[in-house]
């Protein structure tokens, strides 16, 4: 069965609950910056850049600039 971009849309839901104690791999991340990389932009210019943060001070650094709970690792741009 093939699922239409409007019902792929309504099903999807955003995960805002993060277990910290779940170490993330920098490996991940850097694998995760090289799909959307990839990923079509606009005049396929891919103009982003992107900060990995995946240590414990690294992550707590940023943690007062956030209105959600606190994640173990951030693919920021």
């Amino acid at each position: 069965m093939t699922m239409n971009f409007r019902e792929l849309v309504l099903e999807t839901r955003s995960c805002r609950r993060y277990d910290e104690s779940v170490a993330i791999d920098r490996k991940v991340l850097k694998d995760l910056v090289d799909l959307a990389r990839l990923s079509p932009s606009g005049s396929n210019r891919q103009p982003l850049k992107y900060l990995l943060l995946s240590t414990p001070d690294e992550c707590r650094r940023i943690f007062p600039s956030l209105a959600w709970e606190n994640p173990s690792a951030f693919i920021g741009s």
